[in-house]
């Protein structure tokens, strides 16, 4: 190409890009004629539409529009949501463009002056921009109505906008996408579940709209009187649904939902003091709740529909019965039973699924490791542990929770996983910790005399990968533990392998083994040790994880 080309080219797209901008300048005079004139509402689209060349991306039109739907001026910002919701009308093609474009530049408002999104300084920053949308909200009846779109993709970006805008201005705003979500939730012949671009499957919107719900309460901004304004409207369809055994995909999206806002926000899981929610989860875990005159304290009891552990029998719920064990593991104010309650809970599940699948037997063990990591905020520091203590008081449900006697690998790298996980947990108690990780060994023993570390150190030095990989997380975990590294070193031969860089072959392994080494070092065994033994675990650490010794040191040797 000869430099006369390139600078004809060059022109070339000057002139375009000066075309796309009069016509850009064309638009936004539009908007100022029309809110100028008496009836703003009263747009010709199509000669808007027909008067823009082709060379303006429907991208550019909506970036030109999007910023005065947020105008201050009230006749300024409704000109521009009528001209954006006919654009759309006569261009449902362009509705992605269209969206794209609204949750960029609602994002944008949140990087005004290098605010972060949960900084109260945003409020103010934006509360100018944003506060005639509250007054015609017919931008935000769009958004939640476009979350019924056939396209996944779409229903996203409009239900992430909706989120993004109640974190800017929770107080007003929240109120009024809340306000429409419970009109749509509690009629199904809302016009938003009617509309053409509507799912046929109302389970899809009902997953669809609480996600959304769940998010906006669950936000740190959000204050809890928010929360108790919506809970009994918006929760009966809820509570309803989960109640509903004939649908058991949205009963496991509806539990999916509650899972992830206890992990946002635990304190509002915790306390959601509602009754029928403990009903529909104790059902699903083979449990009913009666009346009781035994108890004086309590006006009802959990009666099973099992014999606990070693029995069979019982109605649990095929799919959501994990789910729903996990849930309740979390809940500090139960509102039909206490910690003991669920310890007899536990049992009753795991003897259950004693013989059942894989699935039931990994459900039985992530409740009890939910059960174990959580512990009341309420306690002090001396009783914070109590979950933990409750269950190495059951032998029975430590039998079923740590052996590792079974056949299946992934059985057993769910169990030391699990445990890893409860050892991890800072704020349990040491002695609680290390007794945990012991009873491994006392479960496990077949008489041969064989302590946790024995049993362990064996699947670290076996051939099979997932094993190898959860054995080296259970070792770095107690090594985290204090007293815990002093046992582990105790141990015959733990030190020359620790040191020996030949056994491990696998990357994600040799990186886990670094981390065990690290554990080691940086704990206080380390004060106690030989100075020999102390300089070679020094070399492991500067060496790093991936060492491979020369050949000329080896032929050295």
């Amino acid at each position: 190409m000869t430099d006369d080309d390139k600078q004809q080219q060059q022109q070339q797209q000057q002139q375009q890009k000066q075309q796309e901008k009069e016509e850009i300048q064309e638009l936004l005079t539009f908007f100022d004629n029309t809110t100028a004139s008496s009836q703003p509402a009263v747009l010709s689209v199509d000669t808007l539409l027909h008067n823009l060349s082709t060379t303006c991306s429907p991208k550019k039109i909506f970036e030109s529009i999007v910023p005065h739907i947020f105008h201050k001026d009230p006749k300024h910002q409704q000109a521009a949501e009528t001209l954006f919701v006919s654009i759309i009308s006569h261009k449902p093609l362009w509705l992605s463009d269209a969206a794209t474009v609204m949750l960029s530049y609602v994002r944008s408002l949140t990087q005004e002056k290098g605010l972060d999104s949960s900084d109260s300084g945003i409020k103010e920053e934006s509360s100018r921009m944003i506060h005639c949308i509250i007054f015609y909200p017919s931008t935000l009846k769009l958004m939640i109505s476009q979350m019924s779109h056939t396209s996944v993709s779409i229903a996203d970006l409009f239900s992430t906008t909706l989120e993004t805008l109640c974190l800017l201005q929770p107080d007003e705003i929240t109120d009024t996408v809340l306000d429409m979500l419970s009109s749509t939730l509690s009629s199904t012949s809302s016009s938003s579940l009617s509309s053409p671009m509507a799912m046929p499957d109302d389970a899809t919107l009902m997953i669809r709209y609480y996600t959304l719900y769940f998010k906006i309460i669950s936000a740190p901004t959000i204050k809890n009187n928010v929360n108790a304004k919506y809970q009994n409207v918006l929760m009966k369809p809820f509570l309803k649904a989960l109640e509903n055994d004939q649908d058991p995909l949205l009963q496991m999206g509806l539990l999916e939902i509650l899972e992830q806002t206890s992990s946002m926000r635990e304190d509002f899981f915790q306390n959601w003091c509602e009754p029928e929610l403990d009903r529909a989860l104790l059902k699903m875990v083979g449990q009913q709740v009666v009346p009781t005159q035994q108890h004086p304290c309590k006006k009802v009891q959990i009666q099973s529909t099992g014999s606990g552990i070693g029995g069979s029998g019982g109605d649990f719920h095929p799919f959501c019965s994990g789910a729903a064990l996990r849930l309740l593991a979390i809940r500090e104010h139960y509102q039909f039973l206490d910690r003991n309650d669920f310890v007899q809970v536990l049992m009753d599940y795991g003897g259950r699924n004693a013989s059942a699948g894989e699935v039931e037997k990994i459900g039985f063990i992530d409740g009890i490791t939910t059960f174990c990591c959580h512990f009341d905020n309420s306690d002090d520091n001396s009783n914070r542990n109590s979950n933990v203590d409750l269950i190495l008081q059951n032998q029975e449900l430590l039998n079923e929770w740590l052996t590792l006697r079974m056949g299946q690998s992934k059985l057993k790298a769910v169990v030391m996983n699990s445990v890893a996980r409860v050892l991890e947990v800072k704020e349990l108690l040491h002695s609680s910790r290390l007794e945990l990780y012991q009873m491994i060994g006392k479960v496990n023993d077949v008489g041969r005399g064989e302590d946790t570390t024995q049993i362990i150190m064996q699947y670290v030095k076996g051939q099979v990968v997932e094993l190898r990989l959860a054995a080296y997380g259970i070792l770095t975990a107690v090594a985290n533990v204090r007293m815990g590294a002093h046992m582990l070193m105790k141990f015959g031969g733990f030190f020359e392998f620790l040191c020996n860089r030949n056994l491990e072959i696998v990357k994600e392994g040799k990186e886990l083994k670094y981390g065990l080494v690290m554990a080691v070092w940086n704990s206080e065994v380390k004060g106690l040790l030989a100075d020999d033994i102390v300089r070679a675990l020094e070399q492991v650490v500067l060496d790093g994880p991936f060492y491979v010794k020369q050949v000329r040191d080896v032929a050295l040797e």
